[in-house]
């Protein structure tokens, strides 16, 4: 305890004349510390409980008596018959086999792995089903075999390598079509021989015996099937033969992780499900190792999120709904043999917690918020012993004075230790502490929003999926805050933070994954937030348009955020990029890099984070640069501690141009340019500036789903995707002699625990310069265009590090960036003097594009002429005899002094910004507006 907090305490306890009870130093608080002690007429040792709490007359008396039994027994009356009160609800209402798992000490982390059901063998090959429709239709296509009790016995499973009773997938579609699948892959992993692989065995071995989470004895199976090109699953049934010497009862779980049986062993398989089933022990609450952990890729997260006690909502409700003391007797055993162990966790550390504080602060958090829930539920139960009920209450009264000290430079740890003391003051009124809870929460959950976001208002955080979170919960407790009458009085940060996030969500709704995220559904957060808030532009987007207002605005410049996104509108079928130079807790090396969607599908993703363990992939995709649509240098991951940004982000109704740079790896400065065409095409330049004269090594990488099947074509070297259904998108690097290009094998992770193998475009340059790279990204609402081709136009003599131009499909979209001083210049049949020129003729209309710039000329003939530099200028001319032209602050002139001069003979109509303007007309130019 902090000693401004121990003032505090000793002032709240003195002016009630009290002595406050010392910290225990011990593991476990002590009846008198929680109690309190009486002695000659006064309280020795403070209480912890507020004896003028309406019904707690009889435990103080029992107290002042010196008879704790009986005060326990006298505060579980009072528990039991106290009026409800609101408890909050649990982090998880549902988790596969919690019900018929959890009483084992069988864990799950995460959802890559779903239980489904327990098969059983015995002697004589016999044949198992199972309906795993489920698993199927929520992506997974892998299973996995566990044994489900600690015994000698071994079952031998048929694999795919036998001539019969090969494992078998019969799926029924939506036609009434029925498709039977063998595994691609199948085989078993054994902890006794770390590192042999057993892929072509006939059986695939399951068994499990002795103490802890795994022995020498552990074995398990694996199953992977190749369901590409499969969809509309109605029906979904495995099929399993095998046999063992007695009975043997085996677990069947759904897998998100694509594997090799030729590779896969012990020592790189990631395991998130373990057993301590018989263990008398029964589970640490720690990380599963041991004397052979060096073997086994754990995720650390099983260390934090097993005792956040997510399991006690789906035991908690199942008790409530079916008053089966089974489950109450479950859920208590398991929160008094958590108090038991993790007491003495605490104490080795030297604090004052005890299993209030374990394993940390968000950890500890989450476990009370759903402890409180769960308690509510639980008080009733004849399971509930005065021992357990006032075991239970000194750890949550512990947990909340570790709350309300604890200080984390996380923002949502943050959020969640402050919700949940908000939480605990309101449904514990008898805790002495509670009211000063109750203004610490509500005060910080004001505060602290202003300490989680930029001044432009994005998060500190760099991960969507962190903050859809963290958003989600101010919706929650606010509402909470305001039926329990407590003020919260940040409501305009709030929706600064809502508006940041709807601006990264993809056209879908869905989020982008960036930073350690996965791609969730951000609607529901952003409705509820709109409804909070009543925010019609939050409301719009969180329910696809339903309700609300449609945004004002598309693109979004975050600067303090570093981050810079350009859309063409808020529908589904629209376009999106985003571009990130953002950095803080749970990013990733992936400075400058794109992740594009169109036509309703991500067509450049983000590939996701799988888990926080050393597994090879998942620290590939969440500590490597080459994971990402980015540039990697030297074949090094950036760094987070350099110079860079987004410089600018240049908006116009036809499109948006975005600068950005980094300096995040050692010695070469990388500057991206993008050009967004709404139109629906997206042009990246990209300018590697070494600050020595070393050779560099440049590997730019752009990454697609799993499903995505790319190929490369010879010559171009463009890439193209070839998703069955749907969009596509063609990747086009100009130079393609100066290139060395590859389709390189990468993982995708698109959710937590799922990981899919994926493969990517791999474009690469060795250079002791400066030097560029120039690429195309075209996204196609069906297949992708494989003709397109990328030309370089000479700009004279200067060179493409000072000023680049190409040629698109042999002439019919001509390109332009200027990196350096504008200034009049030649570059096919085009002469211009400003910053960017993009124009494409074509047989509905032709489209110009002028960033700061006044003339541009053709074959000598003047296309545009302004008196001065535009800043921002799209022009498009339809046959119809439709002149179109959007630009910030342009207004309307037909004065030939001072309006820009259009080539447009046929025009018969102009429209500025949206609105039909006069024109004149003087030969084949028109004069309609003018900058300001």
């Amino acid at each position: 305890m902090s000693r401004h907090w121990r003032w505090i305490a000793v002032l709240t306890l003195v002016a009630v004349g009290l002595v406050p009870g010392p910290h225990a130093s011990a593991a476990s608080l002590s009846d008198a510390g929680f109690f309190g002690r009486w002695s000659n007429g006064a309280w020795t040792v403070g209480p912890r409980l507020s004896y003028n709490q309406a019904g707690l007359a009889s435990v103080q008396s029992a107290v002042k008596a010196g008879d704790y039994g009986l005060a326990k027994q006298k505060l579980l009356d009072y528990y039991r018959a106290r009026p409800t009160i609101e408890a909050g609800g649990f982090s998880h209402a549902t988790w596969p086999g919690a019900l018929e798992l959890t009483a084992s000490h069988i864990w799950t982390l995460g959802h890559g792995e779903v239980y489904v059901k327990t098969v059983t063998f015995g002697p004589g090959e016999s044949t198992v089903t199972a309906d795993v429709t489920s698993i199927i239709t929520s992506g997974k296509s892998g299973f996995f075999l566990m044994s489900r009790r600690k015994d000698a016995v071994i079952a031998l499973v048929n694999s795919r390598s036998k001539g019969s009773g090969k494992p078998t997938l019969r799926v029924t579609l939506a036609d009434g079509s029925v498709k039977t699948f063998h595994p691609s892959h199948d085989t078993y992993i054994w902890q006794a021989n770390p590192g042999n692989v057993y892929g072509s065995k006939y059986f695939m071995q399951v068994s499990d015996q002795g103490t802890g989470p795994f022995t020498g004895e552990t074995r398990k199976a694996y199953l992977q099937f190749d369901l590409s090109g499969v969809s509309g699953v109605k029906k979904a049934e495995l099929t399993l033969t095998g046999q063992a010497n007695a009975k043997k009862d085996v677990m069947l779980y759904g897998n998100a992780e694509t594997f090799d049986e030729a590779t896969r062993t012990w020592s790189n398989t990631v395991q998130n499900t373990f057993s301590w089933e018989g263990d008398p022990g029964g589970f640490d609450w720690k990380l599963p190792g041991g004397a052979d952990k060096e073997y086994l890729i754990a995720d650390m997260e099983y260390l934090y999120q097993l005792p956040r006690f997510s399991f006690a909502g789906p035991l908690a409700l199942e008790y409530q709904k079916t008053g089966n003391e089974q489950y109450a007797r479950t859920l208590i055993g398991l929160m008094t043999d958590f108090i038991k162990d993790a007491d003495t966790y605490d104490a080795e550390q030297g604090a004052d917690y005890g299993a209030g504080s374990y394993p940390g602060n968000l950890h500890a958090a989450r476990r009370l918020h759903n402890w409180i829930a769960a308690y509510e539920i639980l008080r009733k139960s004849p399971s509930l012993t005065p021992e357990a009920n006032t075991a239970i209450l000194k750890t949550m009264n512990r947990a909340g004075l570790y709350l309300q000290e604890n200080v984390n430079g996380t923002p949502n740890k943050m959020q969640s230790q402050k919700i949940t003391l908000l939480h605990a003051s309101v449904y514990f009124p008898e805790f002495r502490v509670a009211p000063a809870w109750r203004t610490d929460a509500a005060d910080f959950l004001s505060d602290q929003l202003n300490d989680s976001t930029y001044p432009d208002g994005g998060y500190k955080e760099s991960t969507d999926g962190y903050l859809r979170g963290y958003l989600r919960q101010y919706v929650d407790v606010v509402a909470y805050m305001q039926r329990n009458g407590i003020t919260f009085t940040a409501t305009a940060k709030l929706r600064q933070l809502g508006r940041f996030l709807m601006d990264q969500s993809y056209p879908s709704g869905y989020g982008p994954a960036y930073g350690d995220s996965d791609s969730q559904d951000l609607r529901s957060t952003l409705g509820k937030l709109g409804e909070l808030l009543n925010d019609p532009e939050l409301l719009y987007v969180g329910t696809s348009g339903k309700s609300g207002e449609k945004p004002a605005h598309t693109s979004a410049l975050y600067p303090d955020t570093r981050v810079a996104v350009s859309r063409s509108g808020w529908t589904a079928d629209d376009s999106y990029l985003r571009i990130n130079a953002d950095r803080g807790n749970h990013s990733h090396p992936d400075e400058l890099a794109i992740t594009a969607y169109a036509y309703g599908r991500p067509l450049l993703p983000d590939m996701g984070t799988f888990t926080y363990s050393t597994d090879a992939r998942a620290e590939w995709l969440r500590l490597t640069t080459e994971a990402h649509n980015t540039i990697e240098i030297d074949d090094h991951p950036q760094t987070s501690t350099a110079a860079g940004g987004i410089t600018h982000l240049i908006a116009n109704p036809a499109f948006d141009l975005i600068g950005a740079n980094t300096e995040g790896s050692a010695g070469t400065r990388h500057e991206r340019s993008v050009l967004s065409l709404h139109s629906g095409l997206w042009l990246v330049s990209d300018r590697l500036k070494p600050t020595n004269t070393a050779t560099h090594r440049y590997e730019q990488n752009w990454h697609f789903a799993s499903d995505a099947k790319p190929s490369l074509h010879p010559g171009s070297k463009a890439v193209t995707t070839a998703f069955d259904t749907g969009a596509n998108i063609s990747v086009v690097p100009a130079d393609p002699g100066k290139i060395t290009e590859a389709l390189c094998d990468g993982s995708y992770a698109p959710q937590f625990y799922s990981v899919e193998s994926a493969k990517y475009a791999c474009y690469v340059k060795t250079a002791d310069g400066q030097t560029t790279f120039d690429t195309l990204l075209l996204p196609s609402r069906g297949a992708a265009d494989t003709s397109v081709t990328v030309e370089r136009l000479p700009v004279g003599t200067t060179p493409s590090y000072l000023a680049t131009a190409l040629s698109l499909n042999g002439g019919a979209g001509v390109y332009y960036k200027s990196w350096t001083t504008k200034a009049p210049r030649t570059f096919g049949a085009y002469t211009f003097d400003g910053k960017l020129l993009y124009v494409q003729t074509g047989a509905a209309a032709e489209s110009i594009v002028v960033v700061d710039g006044a003339v541009v000329e053709r074959d000598g003939a003047i296309l545009v002429k302004s008196p001065s530099p535009v800043k921002d200028l799209a022009v498009e001319i339809g046959k119809d005899g439709t002149v179109r032209v959007d630009g910030s602050s342009l207004v309307a002139s037909v004065d030939p002094a001072k309006a820009i001069a259009i080539a447009a003979p046929q025009a018969t109509k102009v429209v500025l910004n949206g609105a039909s303007v006069p024109f004149k007309r003087e030969g084949v130019l028109i004069y309609a507006v003018a900058t300001p």
